[in-house]
């Protein structure tokens, strides 16, 4: 593929990213992975999640060349072992012995740090462009400053110190990244982050005076027309769940498009410069109506839902490159073994690009 223009000068080009998957061909691979992991209680999920992850990184492409995912399921089946083992504990203390709850919790809170860090340094060492693998540098140490001694302080700065924190979390993830033997680098600030919070309280306070108000005017025109019924009940409540249910979506995803494009447009690696250019509101309705398909398949269109979203996310990121792709050379890279990546997943925790 040629580079879609030339910009500032001879030498500088920029590439796009291209997602050619389909939602039909997904599906297949989506509704085995479900029939398989429920018919072998879960075993079959390390293999669902290569599978899914080695689909969408075929089908990403830049120049011409696609991602490749390499991790082994075996090495992410042992990790799915180790989780369960955790979960049951907690279970089993949850059951027969829940004063010891708050000591589980606490245990899970101090190894997270860690988690968070070979989920890192795993997903990277297992993604590869052009047969060259990427690493990540950062350290144990800097995961439990970010993620464990400063979140502490949260309650104690009344939240004041959270923007920080956000930022240093995409600066260990920008910050430490390779591809081969060229390191990334991160040149934010925090201040960007402040401002972004700032406006996601605004957001909030806005949407909450809206659909208060919204819900009150409406209450008063259905109670002019009689007294108030099941069914005028039941309408306000819907409408005022689908108030919250609309600005969490637009406070979620302006805080995504935000941070990410500050991220994204605020790192290099070597010669390679980003672009990011996501916008809110079409993620805002690419996130509503995906819900309102998901609900009214009973799932089956989940398929579809993530496909049109990976789509959106990377037909807006672009490298803007000095020279050409060719500049990188690759690096051997220790193996990771897959459990902090298996409990980033399992737990839901944020880790990623």
């Amino acid at each position: 593929m040629e580079p879609l223009s030339e910009t500032t000068s001879i030498s500088e080009q920029t590439y796009r990213l291209e997602f050619t998957g389909s939602a039909s061909e997904y599906f297949r691979i989506w509704i085995i992975n479900v029939f398989l992991t429920v018919v072998t209680l879960g075993i079959y999920n390390a293999w669902a999640k290569v599978r899914t992850r080695r689909y969408f990184y075929a089908h990403t492409t830049l120049d011409g060349h696609a991602f490749d995912y390499l991790a082994n399921p075996v090495a992410i089946l042992k990790g799915n072992l180790i989780v369960a083992a955790g979960l049951i504990l907690f279970v089993v203390s949850q059951q027969f012995v829940p004063e010891l709850n708050g000591v589980v919790v606490l245990g899970f809170y101090a190894v997270m740090p860690y988690l968070i860090y070979k989920s890192l340094r795993f997903r990277a060492h297992n993604s590869a462009y052009r047969n060259i693998r990427m690493h990540f540098h950062g350290s144990v140490r800097e995961s439990y400053r970010i993620y464990f001694w400063w979140s502490l302080l949260i309650p104690f700065t009344l939240g004041l110190i959270f923007p920080y924190i956000v930022y240093r979390k995409k600066k260990y993830v920008f910050d430490h990244i390779a591809y081969g033997t060229t390191r990334s680098r991160f040149n934010g600030t925090p201040g960007a982050f402040y401002y972004i919070y700032l406006a996601v309280f605004g957001l909030s306070i806005l949407g909450i005076a809206i659909t208060v108000a919204l819900s009150g005017m409406l209450s008063s025109i259905l109670g002019e027309s009689g007294p108030e019924t099941p069914t005028v009940i039941m309408t306000l409540v819907a409408l005022v769940y689908l108030g919250i249910i609309f600005i969490a979506a637009l406070i979620q995803q302006y805080i995504y498009t935000q941070s990410s494009n500050y991220g994204w447009n605020h790192s290099t690696l070597g010669h390679v410069r980003f672009h990011s250019s996501l916008k809110t509101w079409p993620l805002v309705g690419i996130r509503m109506t995906n819900l309102l398909a998901i609900i009214c398949s009973l799932g089956l269109l989940i398929p579809w839902a993530r496909i049109r979203r990976t789509r959106y996310i990377l037909d807006h990121l672009h490298l803007i490159v000095t020279g050409d792709l060719d500049h990188f050379t690759a690096d051997q890279g220790t193996d990771d073994h897959a459990l902090g990546d298996v409990s980033a997943d399992f737990f839901d925790i944020e880790v990623g690009l």
